[in-house]
């Protein structure tokens, strides 16, 4: 019998609904307020669709044009807190009319720990302050969710990522939000310990067969492919990551996705990245028969650690965005000043949305030249990822699902740094080697394909 009864497949209504039904709205009370899906599309249509704040429509937009979408994180405890800070920012920055809004949920919603998140919420209340690092969306429900989406004026996206989001996407696409996402071996090596990656492929499947029956019946979605991971990977392993996802996502109807890179901090390799990996996208989804996809350019910030001081932070946060910018990214993540101490706070947030829209203007259409230096760094890029996309593609027998399943068993997929108990660790040295038990790292003797393929090696 074989050991993976996961497939690269597309969920069927019959499928769908019976997971909706067993899985999905029995995790929290709140969910009765969304048991009816057409009401809720239809909710969903006039809150962003009608209300020209939808987050599909306006990448697309905004990528036509050239220009570029910066996009504040933020997430408290409250709905009040929300309104307060969304509200100062938006007010306090040029956000308006060039923004995007990036919520995250906290910690216990991440680990579907609701009971706890409640105790949250009461908690905050009494002390007047936020005691939780992200806003719970499945406490507070969709009539919450709803009442955010009618205070702020950009769009807005969740980040509800770890195990099992569903729930929590089901109240922001109910509410007029961007939510789901497909980015299920990004969530297994950054986040999760004992989930195996079969379970999450078959979880982000519903996430992102409910992304595009919102976009098939007329609210556009543009879910997010990440490849954040951990934060020290190197951009050929996280074009991979991307690259293998989005065909993920598109056997599951996704029309526009949102490419979002954890960059390194090299201008010519994350800008090769970024390049080789729409490339690649576009390529290997066509070559399955999906041949209608949009994919969007985003730089989300450094995911290691960040430095303690204002100034050291605030030269981090513009390099990012100079990447992002030269690098040619539609949409760009901010991180905060606050970032290394505590959630980001109203004025931390507002502070950095003025500084990348300085760095913005100052840079003006200046784009990185294609020198030398990157037409290398693509070349040995697409090396790896073909040669780790065609590895997968061959143990799967043509299903990609099957296959990074069995390449995560093999220690092919692999990372450096993970609390996920499956990762095997073979990525490894510190020059990029993998190093068996036992055996000391041996010098990368020559910048090649064999030398590099390893996730490091520069």
């Amino acid at each position: 019998m074989a050991k993976y009864t996961i497939r690269n497949k597309r969920l069927d209504d019959e499928e769908f609904f019976r997971i909706r039904k067993e899985e999905v709205l029995p995790q929290w009370e709140t969910s009765r307020d969304i048991e009816n899906l057409d009401e809720s599309i239809a909710a969903a249509y006039e809150l962003s669709v009608g209300a020209g704040r939808n987050y599909a429509i306006k990448l697309a937009e905004v990528e036509e044009e050239g220009k570029h979408l910066f996009q504040p994180q933020f997430g408290q405890a409250l709905t009040e807190f929300m309104l307060d800070g969304m509200g100062y920012v938006e007010e306090n920055s040029p956000l308006v009319p060039d923004g995007l809004w990036n919520v995250f949920s906290d910690s216990y919603t991440r680990k579907n720990k609701y009971g706890m998140a409640a105790d949250g919420i009461e908690r905050s209340r009494k002390e007047g302050a936020t005691m939780l690092n992200g806003w719970p969306i499945v406490n507070h429900g969709v009539w919450e969710a709803r009442r955010i989406k009618k205070a702020v004026k950009s769009p807005m996206s969740l980040n509800s990522t770890d195990e099992d989001g569903r729930l929590a996407s089901e109240i922001a696409l109910a509410a007029g939000w961007n939510a789901c996402n497909c980015r299920s071996i990004q969530e297994v090596m950054a986040h999760c310990k004992n989930i195996t990656l079969a379970e999450e492929i078959r979880i982000n499947q519903y996430e992102t067969r409910l992304a595009a029956i919102y976009h098939e019946r007329g609210v556009p979605q543009s879910p997010h492919i990440a490849c954040n991971l951990t934060g020290y990977d190197s951009c050929g392993f996280k074009s991979f990551v991307m690259v293998a996802q989005s065909l993920l996502g598109a056997e599951q109807g996704l029309k526009q996705v949102y490419l979002e890179f954890g960059i390194n901090m090299n201008l010519v390799q994350d800008a090769a990245m970024m390049r080789v990996t729409k490339r690649l996208c576009e390529e290997y989804c066509a070559r399955f028969g999906y041949t209608d996809i949009r994919f969007i350019q985003n730089n989300n910030m450094f995911q290691g650690a960040f430095p303690p001081r204002l100034e050291e932070v605030s030269a981090m946060l513009s390099l990012a965005v100079t990447i992002g910018i030269l690098g040619g990214s539609t949409a760009l993540v901010l991180k905060c000043q606050d970032e290394a101490f505590a959630t980001p706070t109203k004025e931390g947030m507002a502070a950095t949305v003025r500084i990348a829209r300085e760095i913005e203007k100052l840079l003006g259409d200046l784009r990185l030249p294609y020198s030398r230096e990157e037409q290398e760094e693509e070349k040995m890029l697409e090396l790896e990822v073909r040669a780790m996309m065609e590895k997968c593609l061959e143990a799967g027998d043509g299903d990609i699902a099957l296959g990074i399943c069995l390449g995560a068993d093999a220690g092919w997929v692999s990372t450096m740094i993970s609390p996920w108990k499956y990762n095997k660790g073979h990525a490894a040295s510190e020059r990029g080697q993998r190093v068996p038990s036992g055996e000391a790292p041996k010098p990368c003797e020559k910048r090649g394909q064999a030398a590099r393929f390893r996730h490091g090696c520069r």
